[in-house]
């Protein structure tokens, strides 16, 4: 919209986009905060496969890792931003034990050639030292 067309509309109208735009972005942030603190509360940990990248051109440019973990007999398929390790193929996945598909990809931590596959409902603690990487 021009600033002509900002400038013509009624207050009222005004004031009630205000308020919707303010209201989304603290749902947005408090939906965040609570997905954090779930996953956070009853971590678990699994392997994440790399299936592809990509890198997404446009205003905010930036590349994209395509991932699957299993936990029980299913198999989330995600994606997450943000390039991966070099030689990286299996990165580590933190999720909430309560919901698997509420996760964090960690892309720049690879799960060791030695580990073959994780347990069914994943680790409560990783069998692998993450050198100075804050999970």
């Amino acid at each position: 919209m021009t600033d002509e067309a900002i400038n013509r509309l009624p207050s009222w109208l005004k004031n009630i986009l205000a308020l919707a735009s303010a209201l989304f972005f603290v749902w947005l942030l408090g939906y965040d905060y609570i997905s954090s603190r779930a996953r956070n509360a009853g971590a678990r940990y699994t392997i994440g496969q790399v299936t592809g990248t990509s890198y997404v051109v446009g205003p905010s440019s930036h590349s994209v890792v395509f991932f699957t973990y299993t936990v029980g007999n299913i198999t989330y398929r995600q994606s997450s931003t943000g390039d991966v390790a070099a030689g990286c193929t299996r990165c580590l996945v933190k999720f909430a034990e309560a919901d698997p598909a509420n996760f964090e990809f960690f892309n720049r931590v690879c799960v060791p050639d030695s580990i073959t596959r994780a347990p069914a409902k994943g680790w409560e603690k990783l069998p692998f030292i993450t050198a100075g990487k804050s999970l």
